[in-house]
């Protein structure tokens, strides 16, 4: 009997050592809601706290501030987000977001002695990072601080180190990463790129090849 009440106390122990969380919001602007849920949409306030399930929805020219334990989450202007998982541990906390629509920026500060695991999910690609700073709009990654796991649906993955741009082509390629001005903010980083694409595209002269002559000379192609 004895041994059955202390593998009843352990275990009691290791249920109590994963326990939820919950994330509450710190700013609100504009038209910000959240849902539970089935239930209505309910307007968001400073100081209301939300947990794994709730979906966040920010209206146009509206942002909000979500805080995660020591880390913040920028939500943006048109984002649709849901917090799938916030788990805290015994040696730290791990969130997932998934994001629907929109774009988020994260704050993520190492915590001593603990890990702290961030994962932002898109349809496109995952984001995942250990004490780092970021922003992602589910296509689109621009790294502050730290390093940034850009990890595609079919499994293709880059690293993307402070002060670094990286993108999911067509075909769920992520684009190397390159040196760009993190202080710019990442609209006008992918506008410089599409820019820059296409002034490429504009400059590509196309060779029309001279008529075939009538020799008895064949030229071969080797690749």
């Amino acid at each position: 009997m004895r041994k059955i009440i202390v593998i009843a106390m352990f275990a009691g122990v290791s249920l109590l050592s994963v326990m939820a969380q919950e994330a509450s919001f710190s700013e609100v602007n504009g038209k910000v809601e959240y849902q539970t849920g089935s239930d209505t949409w309910k307007p968001a306030r400073p100081g209301d706290k939300v947990g794994k399930g709730v979906v966040i929805s920010t209206g146009f020219k509206s942002t909000a501030v979500l805080m995660i334990g020591k880390s913040s989450i920028s939500i943006k202007p048109l984002t649709r987000m849901t917090l799938e998982d916030i788990v805290k541990t015994e040696g730290g906390t791990q969130s997932q977001l998934f994001l629907l629509a929109g774009r988020v920026k994260a704050d993520i500060p190492p915590q001593p002695g603990q890990t702290t695991e961030f994962k932002v999910k898109s349809p496109t690609a995952t984001a995942s990072v250990r004490g780092t700073g970021f922003e992602f709009d589910g296509v689109n990654l621009i790294v502050e601080h730290g390093t940034v796991q850009l990890m595609t649906a079919t499994g293709q993955t880059r690293m993307v180190g402070a002060g670094e741009f990286s993108y999911v082509a067509r075909g769920g390629v992520v684009a190397p990463p390159s040196a760009v001005v993190v202080a710019s903010g990442l609209d006008s980083v992918v506008e410089l790129v599409v820019q820059s694409v296409a002034e490429s595209l504009s400059t590509v002269t196309v060779v029309t090849p001279p008529p075939v002559q009538q020799t008895s000379v064949v030229t071969i192609g080797i690749q």
